[in-house]
């Protein structure tokens, strides 16, 4: 039936080229099957009969945005705000893209034009908190989750959001209040799960800590994040046979992060397992973009391991990965000269 319908969709806007209305239908028909590079080609055919089709702006954009080409995403956005300067929906996709790009002082001022043109909700008041508490601008961030709040103050994310701002300004106790109500509401969310794990990791409450470690991966047992969470607590609590399998989990899961090779690393390193720590730093080499701070870690391991050849080899791979840092330089000037006078002294 779909193949039908598609094709007789296709049949009437080939017919048609000029008509905008077939053309909306069949980008609807790929947009209901998740085709979205395929709806986004006939948006461009619609622009290229009407430049300023709102629906066919807006939805390029989206399409664009979530593809994460933020550049042609606002491009999309900006065209239809010419057309439609008072359309707040318009004025909070191109905050999005803003706020996806870092750039603070524009996301602002779309998502206010956004607010001021109507959008005076909870989605947006949300919006505007985390952008402030992305900036470490707290005053702000929290007027605007409250006022999200007095909107909808059952909504979930609004509340995990303001308990994120309360936990980082220190009012951990209004932030225990909020997640558990935010997981109340939602309680298949290992996201929640988890932001609750690590505040009763911070608050030092360990069985409330552990029990909603089990929850989140319970819930999602694929949830990277979590086991790399868990990891670290474990190691915080000085259990490192766990900590060092929950790591090994996670890299299981997601073998190109490079995040639980190097925190597993530091763990060995720390309990002066410094070849089996050599081992998983070199094997982050490839998946991060600082291949210079791994190399001064594996010089570090081979240093305290007393070989001091290794040591040297890898300081060398660090400089050359990263010419202008004097430090290592002169790290590797001292070993270097130690190096040579310990080889004269065994000489003599």
């Amino acid at each position: 039936m779909n193949k039908e319908k598609l094709d007789k969709l296709k049949e009437l806007a080939a017919k048609n080229p000029n008509n905008i209305d077939y053309k909306r239908a069949l980008a609807d028909f790929y947009i209901n099957e998740e085709n979205y590079n395929l709806a986004y080609e006939v948006y461009q055919d619609i622009l290229k009969v009407n430049e300023y089709d709102i629906q066919a702006l807006l939805n390029s954009g989206s399409i664009r945005f979530y593809a994460k080409d933020y550049e042609k995403s606002k491009e999309f956005f900006q065209k239809a705000i010419e057309f439609e300067p008072e359309n707040s929906l318009l004025h909070y996709n191109l905050a999005n893209v803003y706020a996806e790009v870092n750039d603070f002082n524009n996301a602002i001022k779309e998502y206010k034009a956004a607010f001021l043109n109507g959008m005076n909700n909870a989605q947006i008041c949300n919006a505007i908190g985390v952008l402030y508490m992305d900036n470490s601008r707290y005053t702000e961030a929290k007027a605007f989750f409250l006022r999200a709040l007095s909107f909808e103050p059952e909504n979930s994310e609004c509340l995990s959001n303001y308990a994120t701002l309360c936990q980082r300004t220190g009012n951990l106790k209004e932030s225990e209040k909020c997640l558990l109500k935010a997981f109340e509401l939602k309680s298949t969310n290992e996201q929640i799960a988890l932001a609750l794990a690590n505040l009763y990791a911070q608050m030092k409450k360990k069985e409330e800590a552990k029990k909603f470690f089990e929850i989140a991966l319970k819930l999602n047992p694929q949830y990277y994040s979590a086991w790399v969470c868990r990891a670290i607590f474990h190691s915080d609590e000085k259990d490192f046979d766990n900590s060092i399998q929950y790591y090994k989990n996670a890299i299981e899961l997601e073998p190109k992060k490079p995040n639980a090779y190097m925190l597993l690393a530091h763990l060995l390193l720390n309990e002066k397992r410094y070849t089996e720590a050599i081992d998983i730093y070199k094997k982050s080499v490839e998946l991060t973009d600082n291949k210079a701070m791994v190399y001064i870690f594996i010089a570090n391991a081979y240093m305290l391991n007393s070989d001091m050849k290794n040591a040297i080899d890898y300081y060398r791979l660090a400089i050359k990965e990263a010419p202008l840092n004097q430090e290592v330089k002169l790290i590797y000037i001292d070993i270097m000269n130690d190096y040579i006078e310990g080889k004269r002294g065994n000489a003599a």
